[in-house]
């Protein structure tokens, strides 16, 4: 049996864990917006990613253009385990390709970053191919 994981909204509460996740963050420390994170300022999506000993990371999805923008903040390394994270993070893009592939409106997910261990898990659990600019996208079509 794998692990429950849930995406729980991302509420006022959750500003002061935002703040500390992303100023431990060498990628979003210049930050400091953590309303942006919180559900009710989505554009498309926002929520706490969460497993049953508690919050994983907090994502976003934008809608840009045909394709769904993902931004993720991760809790540091001393609060969630690589294995937590990992097991999470399989789990969550599992269910958002799904959806938003079949909901047949997008024609695909990206997402930027300069982390060499994002990157290669992007890759290779979910297909993700780099379109330059640090953007890195996964198109539905090419998955069928």
């Amino acid at each position: 049996m794998g692990a429950v994981i849930s995406f729980s909204p991302s509420v006022f509460g959750d500003i002061p864990q935002i703040e500390e996740w992303t100023q431990h963050d060498p990628y979003h420390s210049h930050q400091n917006q953590p309303e942006w994170w919180l559900t009710e300022n989505s554009s498309l999506l926002a929520f706490c990613l969460m497993d049953a000993r508690g919050p994983l990371s907090y994502v976003r999805l934008d809608v840009e253009g045909e394709y769904i923008r993902l931004h993720t903040q991760f809790a540091p390394r001393s609060v969630v385990s690589r294995h937590r994270l990992v097991v999470g993070m399989l789990e969550c893009m599992r269910r958002l390709i799904a959806l938003y592939r079949a909901d047949r409106c997008f024609k695909g997910i990206v997402f930027n970053s300069v982390s060499p261990s994002l990157i290669a898990f992007m890759q290779k659990h979910h297909g993700f191919k780099s379109v330059g600019s640090d953007d890195y996208r996964l198109d539905f079509e090419e998955q069928q």
